[in-house]
């Protein structure tokens, strides 16, 4: 039986854990955090993810998370909406296969059905070193343990470590779109949604909120900035500073926001890479093809990697090299678009100086309407990348 290390046990790591798991091999996920992580942000799931998801029986799971957002709406500095886009335009543009999720709702199914599986997830671990020797890779742990795997997956996210351990330092192949994401969760608010997501945005800033109930609420905000290293207990300070003076609630927001909770905060970077793949080590999902929150995709695309990895796997009877490279054959050129794509996206999504208001809420118009709707979807490519594979 082939034995698998999987480092990561986020999205991309459990899809890759179950995947293998009803393959016939035997996977291992190691994951540095004590438990499955909270922090993230909510997060449009459809195309390629929803076609994993479906080829895993896991389509009722999704349907089951409901959170009362009818709408999309930008609102003005007053909270009033100048663009109302219902959902169910959104919805029926992508053939009812869309949902709003949590990043953590999507990594407790994937966990739920790993542990249903037998997958074995060991928290609070994670790869200290490796040396591939031709026949097997040999591991040690960040306790000290050594063992053997046939075969080891990246899958730990935009800054891996198996990526630093195999193909070098990580700023060789990260490129920074020029701004920064923050995103965090309130247990109680006191700002009134009306089961709407509600966009405003500022010159250099955007903020976003996301109703989960009448009480709970999730924020995300992403902000134009250099490039910088912001020591992690400064980060909630960091934020609340680049949104001093904001309008409407973006301000207000972050300082109810009382910290007991893990803020997620990132920079915009992509990561580009020529190869995927060296020897029995490959990467997936963010730590080879990182797209950032702009493209919308990341968790689609980690999925997308974990089929194609186990598929070709499994078409190529346990050549590994072959298999790793059918995978970046079929996988590199979407995520390279995807990239592309969002390094676009990053130029326009926040408002410049150089912005035009009037100009942006008529063209915010014209690409939510429900005629134009699935010709903008088309341009991003919400199709699933998986169509006529198996």
């Amino acid at each position: 039986m082939t034995c698998a290390l999987i480092s990561g046990g986020g999205i991309a790591g459990l899809t890759l854990g179950i995947l293998l798991k009803e393959a016939g091999f035997e996977p291992l996920i190691v994951e540095r955090e004590p438990a499955l992580r909270a922090e993230g942000y909510m997060m449009d799931f459809f195309g390629s993810g929803w076609d994993v998801a479906e080829r895993m029986g896991l389509v009722d799971e999704l349907r089951a998370i409901h959170y009362p957002i009818d709408a999309l709406e930008f609102v003005d500095d007053q909270g009033k909406p100048f663009v109302s886009v219902p959902i169910d335009i959104v919805r029926r543009a992508l053939g009812g296969k869309y949902v709003y999720l949590r990043r953590s709702d999507l990594e407790g199914i994937l966990y739920e059905r790993a542990q249903a599986d037998g997958v074995v997830v060991r928290f609070g671990s994670s790869i200290a070193a490796l040396n591939q020797d031709g026949d097997k890779v040999d591991v040690t742990f960040d306790d000290g343990a050594d063992a053997p795997f046939d075969l080891v997956f990246g899958a730990d996210g935009v800054h891996s470590k198996v990526r630093t351990l195999v193909f070098g330092d990580e700023q060789q192949f990260d490129r920074f779109l020029g701004a920064y994401v923050a995103a965090f969760h309130l247990k109680h608010h006191s700002f009134d949604l009306d089961r709407a997501l509600k966009l405003h945005e500022e010159t250099d800033r955007v903020g976003a909120f996301y109703p989960l109930d009448e009480r709970r609420m999730d924020a995300t905000y992403v902000f134009r900035h250099d490039e910088l290293q912001v020591p992690h207990e400064r980060r909630l300070d960091f934020v609340r500073d680049e949104y001093k003076g904001t309008g409407w609630i973006l301000e207000r927001v972050l300082d109810e926001y009382s910290g007991t909770e893990p803020i997620f905060f990132d920079s915009m970077t992509q990561i580009v890479m020529p190869r995927w793949y060296q020897g029995r080590v490959a990467l997936l999902g963010d730590a080879c093809g990182c797209l950032t929150l702009l493209a919308g995709q990341g968790s689609h695309m980690a999925m997308a990697g974990a089929y194609v990895l186990t598929r070709e796997l499994v078409r190529h009877g346990g050549d590994y090299d072959a298999a790793f490279a059918a995978y970046q054959a079929l996988l590199k050129p979407a995520v390279d678009k995807r990239q592309r794509d969002a390094a676009t996206i990053a130029k326009v999504f926040i408002p410049s100086r150089r912005s035009w208001p009037w100009l942006r809420r008529f063209v915010i118009g014209l690409m939510f309407n429900s005629i134009a709707l699935p010709l903008v979807f088309r341009f991003f490519g919400v199709k699933s990348v998986l169509a006529g594979y198996e």
